[in-house]
């Protein structure tokens, strides 16, 4: 989904809710087109609405699958420190196995971005300190989570390959290990299915907000048909911005980006 802050499906449609209930406030407002008359229009919203319950659905089913997922991936990266700590114990954090491990659980955690930034940071404030020119550094995205389960499996690799690697705690032995491998594999798989059966009831219902005759449309001819305001007050909000923040399908304040 999109990190742009731009209106879900359900904040438009609460909008266009709310543009109705204006209209029909106005004993004035009597425009030529059908569509937009406040009875068929309410009834077009009507429509609307039985047709986003499969798309609510399906929005429900993403989050709370997206939620499930970040605990599991929270739970793999206190495995990997588990291992870390595992071989501080047996190895010594100066030896070469620390290393090794240490490098896998850093792109595992994330601490090697957190690493470059406070690196960044201290060499521009001293190279400001000293007028001298800023120092070139090469942008580290955070991981993504496949990117994650690809390290976390070549850490298991690595520890195979430990003769003395036999600790005493189930979840880091490498059975535990391979059961997280498996773990993630399968909560990647359950968020790309749900994402997908999103994507297929947004597209299907699109066409009922961007469309002809959709929300959008209407909201933009009944707002132009609102009669003439007093000075100092407003006509009614059009009910398809899509600039207002993102709320969830049942229109439900949220602070992700668009749905």
């Amino acid at each position: 989904m999109s990190t742009k802050i731009s209106a879900s499906l359900g904040a438009r449609f609460e909008n266009s809710k709310t543009l109705v209930s204006a209209i029909k406030k106005y004993a004035d407002y009597d425009p030529t087109s059908g569509d937009i008359q406040a009875g068929t229009y309410e009834q077009f919203l009507e429509t609307v609405d039985n047709q986003m319950i499969p798309y609510k659905n399906a929005y429900g089913a993403l989050t709370n699958t997206a939620a499930e997922n970040r605990t599991t991936f929270e739970n793999m990266i206190l495995t990997a420190r588990k291992v870390r700590s595992e071989i501080a114990e047996v190895k010594g954090k100066k030896s070469p196995e620390y290393k090794q491990v240490n490098s896998i659980v850093k792109l595992i955690t994330g601490q090697n971005v957190r690493d470059h930034s406070i690196t960044k940071s201290k060499a521009l404030k001293e190279n400001k300190k000293d007028n001298e020119p800023p120092q070139e550094f090469n942008s580290v995205s955070q991981l993504d989570y496949e990117n994650r389960l690809d390290n976390f499996k070549s850490l298991t690799a690595l520890l195979r390959s430990y003769s003395f690697y036999d600790p005493k705690d189930a979840d880091i032995k490498i059975a535990g290990l391979e059961s997280t491998e498996n773990a993630l594999t399968r909560s990647l798989e359950n968020m790309a299915e749900k994402g997908n059966a999103f994507t297929v009831e947004r597209s299907r219902i699109i066409h009922l907000f961007d469309g002809s005759g959709g929300t959008a449309d209407r909201a933009r001819r009944a707002s132009a048909r609102a009669p003439p305001t007093r000075s100092g007050s407003k006509r009614p909000t059009p009910g398809a911005s899509t600039t207002c923040s993102a709320t969830s399908p049942s229109g439900a304040a949220t602070s992700r980006g668009s749905t």
